[in-house]
């Protein structure tokens, strides 16, 4: 399962960590695919270029992006007593699919977003430029249409909250 940035320019996930480092994007019911070909594992009857790493042998979890982005590391341990959901540490018995839990799932969802939050910041500034742009546009033209309907420098420079002077140099050389 993944997640979609509300501008539809990054895709994360949770994904399942390799022995290797090589993360998953999808899973079959033999274990994790994983991009590459190493030999050290059995090729994806469907996807060529992919690897199938069994269940058994994925050391843990991360958050990724599409962009590249990549989350700290969840480390899957051998026994319930080993986890310590504040180390990061996560007990998945080894003959169980290794998905992340829930909680560990949630929690590379957090990160990720936390990831997006500067991008949709400036996401945000982006938008209000352009609408600032659209709406300067707008003024200009406007601005020439009450300058050709009759109306002086003056009442164009009140309307705007402007000085006579301060319209006519701003709008003047556009007529």
């Amino acid at each position: 399962m993944g997640w979609v940035s509300d501008d539809n320019e990054h895709e994360g996930w949770a994904a399942a960590v390799a022995p290797d480092g090589r993360l998953s994007g999808s899973s079959t019911s033999e274990g994790m695919l994983v991009e590459g070909i190493t030999g050290h594992y059995k090729p994806d009857r469907m996807m060529p270029d992919y690897e199938v790493v069994p269940d058994s042998e994925i050391i843990g979890w991360r958050g990724a992006c599409q962009c590249g982005w990549r989350g700290e590391l969840w480390e899957r341990v051998t026994s319930p007593e080993a986890a310590d959901f504040s180390r990061r540490r996560e007990y998945l018995a080894y003959d169980e699919f290794a998905h992340a839990s829930n909680e560990v799932e949630n929690a590379i969802h957090d990160e990720w977003k936390t990831h997006l939050a500067p991008l949709e910041a400036v996401a945000g500034v982006k938008a209000a430029a352009r609408e600032y742009n659209q709406a300067g546009h707008r003024l200009d033209k406007t601005v020439a249409a009450a300058k050709a309907a009759g109306a002086s420098w003056a009442d164009i420079g009140r309307a705007v909250g402007i000085s006579r002077q301060s319209a006519h140099e701003r709008w003047a050389d556009r007529q």
